[in-house]
């Protein structure tokens, strides 16, 4: 769909999660932890989900979940990767001693995350 993004070796192709826990594993409290995570979709499968190549980019915790109010919580997030995404960033490469424009796309949204923010 996107040819010229494909052909480029070096795009990121990220997936994007979110999931609520409670952190003290007691249902009676009320506070809750939201991780959204960003994983590398790059690497052979059996790297892109180990801890290493995951990265947690933001935690939204407080005393209830975030439901319908998500979008607030996300909105920087979702400008960095629009910027990633339409501008691409300035990435220099060490190896070859050169900058390079790195662009990305969240390429894998999971079910249960577009349930969470439809809510």
């Amino acid at each position: 769909m996107y040819p010229d993004f494909g052909v480029g070796p070096r795009n990121l192709r990220l997936g994007l999660a979110l999931d609520g826990m409670n952190p003290f594993g007691n249902l009676s409290t009320n506070h809750n932890s939201w991780p959204i995570l960003l994983m590398i979709y790059n690497l052979p499968p059996w790297l892109c989900i180990t801890r290493k190549y995951i990265m947690l980019c933001m935690m939204i915790v407080g005393p209830r979940q975030p439901r319908n109010d998500i979008d607030v919580y996300l909105t920087l997030l979702i400008e960095d990767l629009t910027k990633l995404w339409e501008d691409g960033v300035d990435v220099w490469d060490g190896n070859l001693q050169q900058t390079f424009r790195l662009r990305g796309m969240v390429f894998f949204v999971p079910l249960m995350t577009i349930q969470h923010m439809t809510i």
